[in-house]
């Protein structure tokens, strides 16, 4: 099969049909969108400190990570990042009550 892009076959494309075989309906124009009511939304305290702009950034630890993730040094403690996720989920469990 060889596959041509000139402009010249655009004349030739065939009218969409439908799984039936038969002419597929013009398309109605679309309807603008509509606003709906947004969602609420709330930040944990830790998510708020983290969102602000003049959250302190430990410069000294910073490059510390970075020299240990360069030598293949630097270590994931997998349960305090879980003991981290559960405080999340328990303090979201909190409001929601």
């Amino acid at each position: 099969m060889k596959i041509d892009d000139s402009a010249s076959n655009t004349n030739k494309l065939l009218p969409l049909q439908t799984a039936a075989g038969k002419p597929a309906a013009a398309a109605a124009p679309a309807e603008p969108v509509r606003p709906v009511k947004a969602d609420k939304v709330s930040l944990s305290g830790t998510a708020k400190v983290a969102s602000t702009r003049d959250a302190p950034i430990d410069v000294a630890k910073v490059e510390r990570v970075r020299d240990e993730i360069a030598r293949g040094a630097f270590r994931i403690d997998a349960e305090r990042i879980a003991g981290y996720m559960i405080a999340g989920a328990r303090e979201l469990m909190a409001r929601a009550r």
